[in-house]
């Protein structure tokens, strides 16, 4: 990195990823990203993220061999040999799973780990003179990036998302359901061995970007992010494949600014998207799911506060004649003070109650959701004791987390007959539509 910004001043610091090798690399490393995000969606789905991490290891007595045999470091001679690693991978793991009682992951780790060793030995016994660099196999050498690397990365790229469009359906059925996938006559093993097989290949490819460890996560990072986002694979693909390229462009960029290591600024940028996906997911984001808890928890004891007051004040009394004091209010909805007169006044505004100094009343319309509550309540109380065998004594605590479902409080009424009183000889009151009637 010193060698390309020599000729620049470090106060111009903010040139730095203009210089004229930028564009290259950071092409390469898109093109690679692009790939590991697209590839990685079917990692993520057949659960292989393992078999990926193991893959990335294994390749590399393929690799050290077909370095020996070519004698060339360019990334086109090393990918015939991982190639053949890769499913020289996939079949041992196979065989040994199958074959024995080892568990797939414990195959999976006997197998990456022994054919790692096995390059390790071979790196060891090279003859002299020819010199491996295992640092820059397995963290990459982004400076080493050319136009020969950059083509086969142009080729790989393609040729990888052209098979995954072609054979989309397919690898769509036997990743969700290899079972029923083979009993419509998909070829389920050998769409095993084709991904494991671009599998390899794109981790070649990346092998100088990188690096083997950290190719790994692009491809599941990225796949992971877009998982939490959408439930359709042809989604899914396209925002893995936008941030898998989107990691590298900005890993590259900030690299070449702030001179950190490229490979693993990709990997931060990539976990950091996914760190906010986590978070502000529409569906399975954390914030979003504990907003959704406080908007229920927050309806739960507004319906709770409705139905306090509905008891106290006694369901024949006229609205806007009788009130009770909010102090009655807090022990019966089990609500505390302080959120309770904010629930209070949100009500009031909704049009649901009307206050008059410390005392509160139900408009009609809060009469209206009061009685569904009331009814809903009732309505379960009678049906777990009379279907879910719950004695009339215990009924009532569990009917209290029922009743806010009270949607389906017109098909138990149903179900049980159109009962007229609870278990405790409540009266069980009528929709506001019936009782017009």
């Amino acid at each position: 990195m010193d060698y390309l910004l020599a000729n620049i001043d470090f106060t111009d610091w903010w040139l730095r990823p203009f210089s004229e090798r930028w564009w290259q690399e950071t092409v390469c490393s898109m093109l690679v990203g692009i790939t590991c995000g697209v590839l990685g969606c079917y990692v993520v789905l057949r659960q292989m993220a393992l078999i990926g991490d193991a893959l990335s290891h294994a390749v590399l007595p393929g690799v050290v061999i077909a370095f020996l045999v070519t004698h060339d470091t360019g990334v086109l001679g090393l990918l015939s040999g991982a190639l053949l690693a890769g499913v020289l991978t996939a079949v041992l793991i196979a065989v040994i799973s199958r074959l024995s009682r080892t568990k797939e992951d414990s195959s999976i780790g006997i197998v990456f780990t022994t054919l790692f060793a096995i390059g390790i030995i071979l790196i060891s016994t090279m003859p002299k003179g020819v010199h491996f660099d295992l640092n820059c196999f397995l963290f990459g050498t982004p400076l080493g990036v050319d136009s020969s690397d950059l083509l086969l990365m142009a080729i790989v790229c393609p040729t990888v998302l052209g098979t995954i469009v072609l054979l989309y359906h397919p690898l769509r059925a036997s990743s969700f359901d290899p079972t029923v996938a083979a009993a419509m006559g998909i070829p389920v093993v050998l769409l095993h061995y084709l991904l494991m097989g671009m599998l390899s290949a794109t981790v070649v490819a990346g092998l100088k970007t990188t690096g083997v460890i950290l190719v790994v996560s692009l491809m599941i990072t990225p796949a992971s992010a877009a998982y939490l986002l959408t439930n359709r694979l042809g989604t899914m693909m396209l925002l893995a494949g936008i941030f898998g390229g989107f990691c590298a462009v900005a890993g590259m960029t900030l690299s070449f600014a702030t001179n950190w290591p490229s490979g693993a600024t990709m990997v931060v940028f990539a976990a950091a998207i996914f760190c906010v996906v986590l978070l502000v997911s529409p569906s399975q984001g954390l914030l979003t799911r504990y907003l959704q808890r406080r908007r229920m928890r927050r309806h739960i004891q507004e319906e709770d506060i409705l139905k306090a007051i509905y008891r106290l004040v006694g369901k024949h009394e006229a609205p806007g004649q009788h009130l009770v004091s909010s102090e009655q209010i807090y022990p019966l909805a089990r609500v505390s003070r302080r959120p309770a007169e904010r629930i209070i006044h949100t009500l009031s505004k909704e049009g649901l109650l009307y206050q008059k100094a410390e005392h509160v009343g139900l408009t009609d319309q809060g009469i209206d959701r009061a009685i569904q509550m009331v009814r809903a309540h009732r309505l379960w109380e009678s049906y777990l004791t009379e279907h879910a065998g719950v004695t009339a004594e215990e009924v009532h605590d569990q009917a209290e987390e029922l009743e806010h479902v009270h949607d389906l409080a017109d098909r138990i009424d149903r179900d049980l007959g159109h009962p007229e009183t609870d278990p405790h000889g409540e009266v069980i009151p009528r929709p506001a539509d019936e009782q017009a009637e």
